[in-house]
């Protein structure tokens, strides 16, 4: 896919699949091409020639309608009607979708209990918080049972509550067959939900690995940290010192930074009881999703001399 605004390439020859069942995440700095891609796939942006998007095989192009009705769409901005109560929103959905108005209280009954919305039938719109907000925009998202479930941003901003429950919603969803395609800023969440990641930068795809994957081909340092049970003394600090790139912080507390952590750590060990001492703390901290991200926004950036903080 490709999209072009007048002298911006907002995505530049993209091309990947979505497996059915998966939940991909599409990560990137503002301006990066995630949200047209979405437009792209969606069919709301149209597509440039030679650009197309194939759905359980077939083009959407030429089944528009028909491959549309598959999506269920959640927008970072929720598109409920403000004055509208929230059954009343719902409601009108189900008419959209087309269906019976049997069909339609049986599924908003049924989504208003799933999302702990019940006690707010009544309640308009514009009154609730943002986590109800987008508790509403999954329900009317759902209604008509879509098979792929397009997410854009669907917790930012909101409080830990609403965010535990939209996260375990979508992860049942998962477990349901859902396909699931989100795009978030939340590093933690995307390694939590997601079992494939795109990561995209000036329109751009730079990688497209599992969380787990991306964080392993990485090749970064990891850090020791652990606290003495007792100060130090100074030669023992330069043994230590000799040994490792070691920092010292305050209350006996240290840090290594190691390319090599089970090595070191058996090094560690072996200087810890020659010389008698305990340690009270340790910990092993592997590089982050959020590390990698950024390592590869800023490399990326350089060919460009894009200018990323």
């Amino acid at each position: 896919m490709t999209k072009n605004f007048e002298d911006l390439i907002a995505v530049n020859h993209i091309s990947f699949r979505i497996e059915e069942g998966e939940i991909l995440g599409i990560l990137g700095p503002n301006g990066a091409g995630k949200t047209t891609t979405i437009r792209l796939l969606t069919g709301v942006f149209e597509l440039e020639e030679k650009s197309r998007v194939k759905i359980y095989s077939e083009d959407l192009t030429k089944s528009p309608k028909k491959l549309k009705k598959l999506f269920g769409i959640v927008p970072e901005i929720s598109n409920a009607y403000s004055d509208y109560t929230v059954l009343q929103n719902l409601n009108f959905s189900g008419t959209i979708y087309g269906l019976s108005k049997t069909k339609i209280k049986e599924r908003v009954n049924t989504l208003l209990e799933r999302f702990e919305l019940g006690d707010k039938r009544y309640a308009k719109t514009k009154t609730l918080s943002k986590g109800l907000k987008q508790r509403l925009n999954l329900c009317m998202a759902l209604l008509h049972q879509p098979s792929i479930l397009i997410l854009d941003e669907p917790t930012s901003g909101l409080d830990p509550f609403s965010v535990t429950i939209v996260r375990n919603q979508i992860l049942e969803l998962k477990n349901e067959g859902k396909t699931i395609l989100i795009t978030t800023h939340n590093m933690q969440e995307a390694q939590q939900i997601c079992d494939r990641i795109l990561i995209m930068n000036r329109g751009n795809i730079i990688a497209d690995e599992t969380p787990d994957n991306l964080r392993k081909n990485f090749k970064q340092t990891s850090t020791l940290v652990f606290k003495m049970q007792d100060t130090l003394s100074y030669e023992q600090k330069e043994k230590l010192n000799s040994m490792f790139n070691l920092k010292e912080e305050n209350n006996n507390l240290f840090r290594v930074i190691s390319e090599n952590p089970l090595e070191d750590i058996s090094y560690l060990y072996d200087f810890l009881k020659k010389n008698k001492i305990q340690i009270t703390d340790f910990k092993l901290l592997e590089t982050s999703l959020e590390e990698v991200f950024i390592h590869l926004i800023k490399n990326d950036s350089k060919f460009t001399g894009d200018d990323i903080r």
